[in-house]
């Protein structure tokens, strides 16, 4: 696959992970649907018939460039994987909440909006840049998920940050690459891996080290966190 001008050329692994999660999450045409706001990025109006105050809205190639998102973070103090950077390169997106998590948008106008806002949540390790928070956690509504940049073997696993626990949870993916893959394919099958315990094996089965490892518990709806 070929780069967009002035983006670079991706792991073609990672780029087939994209393309895959993109595609199932627009599976549900529910999911490109948001209120109106007086910031809409007009370059990312939908054309598919929806009953107002709601708003339709589409996906568009990424415009960030490569090196715009270094300086950012340089900014910010950070060095992100190279498989979170290729995800938020790719797309210019306005809401993605895939049922099982919530992960940060990019849209046109503000691409860097909604990282900065969750990089203000008050939490040490969020500000020592030990966590870095890339979403919410979306099956308890618990708090920020994030990327533990204190593990890089061979990426930083994801995690979250329990706000009432005040505590970090067990890993829920190994890295970024399988929540993607994870993500897709709960996504692919209309979230039916919480109802259907073949499912649910088959989706833990795709991340020995993270998902059907120490986040297994999570997935299976057990209590996970310590007392």
């Amino acid at each position: 696959m070929v780069a967009a001008a002035g983006l670079p050329r991706y792991p073609a692994r990672v780029q087939e992970l994209i393309d895959r999660f993109y595609a199932a999450f627009e599976r549900d045409p529910d999911r490109l649907r948001i209120p109106r706001a007086q910031d809409f990025p007009s370059a990312m109006l939908g054309d598919a018939p929806v009953t107002p105050p709601w708003t339709s809205w589409k996906l568009i190639p990424g415009g960030v460039s490569l090196p715009a998102f270094r300086q950012w973070e340089d900014a910010h103090g950070v060095r992100l994987p190279d498989s979170f950077r290729t995800w938020f390169l790719a797309r210019h997106t306005l809401s993605l909440d895939c049922g099982l998590l919530r992960l940060a948008v990019s849209p046109s106008n503000k691409p860097f909006a909604d990282l900065e806002e969750l990089l203000e949540w008050e939490v040490p390790m969020i500000r020592t840049r030990q966590l870095f928070p890339i979403g919410d956690e979306g099956l308890r509504d618990a708090g920020p998920l994030c990327l533990d940049l204190r593990e890089r073997h061979p990426e930083p696993p994801v995690v979250f940050w329990d706000a009432d626990e005040e505590q970090v949870s067990p890993v829920v993916f190994s890295g970024f690459a399988k929540l993607l893959e994870g993500a897709a394919f709960a996504m692919e099958h209309d979230l039916a891996i919480f109802d259907d315990p073949a499912l649910m094996d088959a989706f833990l089965a795709l991340d020995p080290g993270g998902a059907g490892g120490p986040g297994a518990a999570y997935w299976r709806g057990e209590d996970v966190l310590d007392d």
